[in-house]
């Protein structure tokens, strides 16, 4: 079994004054994957940037338990929640969107590690290859040179995976990281999942049944009037999956 590293306990979520989610309740452990589930609309991707309390001002979120390796994420300062951001990464719907088209890819890996670590730039860019090859890529030399615009959507989906990985969270969040993307692509980022989720909690919001079974160890499941915990045995006996 693993370590319990994200605790949440009757969470809900409202807007000025109006609830949108409540009553959210799982565990991740590391080396689990937990899937997000629902109709759209229903407020899966609000959920996600809630767990990393992105949601602004007009945004409430309450709850009897929020905590991260036991550390209360609703009582964090902001600088200690830039920290808490960096142990978790959120790889949005429209990841494509993170990589500046003005700066090619290893620009922006440099950036990312000059920012947060002292390695020189010969260690970077070896540190960063390290991560282009658990995502597949095979020219890493071609790739640090490309511009977003010149990658297509199954490779820009995974160097924004990449990106995420570099501070080496506990808890990496993909917000419908397979949409769009081919069957072959769809395949080949499921099998980099269940290679990076032995050493990490992944947390993935989907609507691809496939993907669940193939991935999931746990479901959540969100409706309009509740969200409801599955183990994905349960889930595929009551969803017919």
């Amino acid at each position: 079994m693993g370590s319990e590293i994200l605790k949440v306990r009757n969470l809900s979520i409202s807007f000025k004054n109006k609830v949108l989610l409540e009553n959210i309740n799982f565990t991740l452990e590391k080396g689990k994957t937990l899937a997000i589930t629902g109709e759209s609309g229903v407020g899966k991707s609000l959920l996600s940037k809630a767990l990393v309390r992105l949601l602004d001002s007009d945004f409430n979120i309450n709850a009897d338990e929020f905590s991260f390796n036991g550390i209360e994420i609703l009582k964090l300062s902001n600088d200690k929640l830039r920290e808490l951001r960096s142990k978790i990464a959120l790889v949005l719907q429209d990841s494509e969107s993170s990589l500046y088209p003005c700066l090619d890819i290893g620009k922006l890996c440099s950036l990312i590690l000059k920012t947060h670590t002292n390695l020189n730039q010969k260690e970077y860019k070896k540190y960063v290859f390290s991560y282009f090859e658990k995502l597949g890529f095979d020219n890493l030399d071609l790739l640090w040179h490309s511009y977003p615009y010149e990658l297509s959507v199954g490779m820009a989906r995974r160097a924004s995976l990449a990106l995420a990985l570099l501070h080496k969270p506990q808890i990496l969040i993909c917000d419908e990281v397979t949409a769009s993307l081919d069957a072959k692509n769809t395949q080949k980022i499921i099998e980099i999942l269940k290679e990076l989720k032995k050493d990490i909690g992944l947390i993935c919001i989907t609507h691809d049944l496939y993907f669940i079974r193939s991935l999931a160890d746990e479901v959540l499941v969100l409706e309009k009037e509740r969200a409801n915990f599955y183990t994905l045995n349960a889930f595929l006996g009551i969803y017919n999956a």
